[in-house]
């Protein structure tokens, strides 16, 4: 096997393993999460907390959609994540999705974003624009 085709599937099974981590985590019960390093505070209602992938220079970044978030009622799509970051799954109550770019946030929702680990300050940036300004933000900015 050829050296890409072995990183692009320790890449996958590192992302599905994470993944996996995260949903137990949440389906054992929020007082039991994972441990996340959580970075700044209660700006705009988007507290974002970020667990290194250090093999990957990734990281991973969790937020939860505050009530009083203008991110409730955002697209996936309409978040417009720097390129390279993502969100990767998405927890509703006790569902848990694999969210599109038409999935919508609701208030509750908890969100984990993949990100490259240079972009965590952008991807951070955007989620609080658009928790601030809703999905108006790219005008805002």
């Amino acid at each position: 096997m050829s050296a890409p085709y072995l990183l692009e599937v320790a890449v996958s099974v590192a992302l599905i393993a994470s993944a996996i981590g995260f949903a137990i985590g949440l389906a054992v019960g929020r007082g039991r999460q994972p441990r996340w390093q959580e970075k700044g505070s209660f700006v705009h209602k988007v507290s974002i907390g970020f667990a290194t992938l250090d093999r990957l220079d990734a990281v991973l970044l969790r937020f939860e959609v505050e009530p009083t978030s203008r991110l409730s009622g955002v697209e996936v799509g309409e978040l417009r994540l720097p390129s390279g970051a993502s969100v990767a799954i998405l927890a509703r109550g006790t569902e848990v999705l694999v969210p599109d770019s038409r999935t919508v946030l609701r208030t509750g929702d908890q969100v984990l974003v993949v990100a490259a680990l240079g972009q965590v300050t952008q991807v951070e940036e955007r989620l609080r624009s658009v928790s601030r300004h809703g999905r108006l933000a790219s005008w805002a900015a």
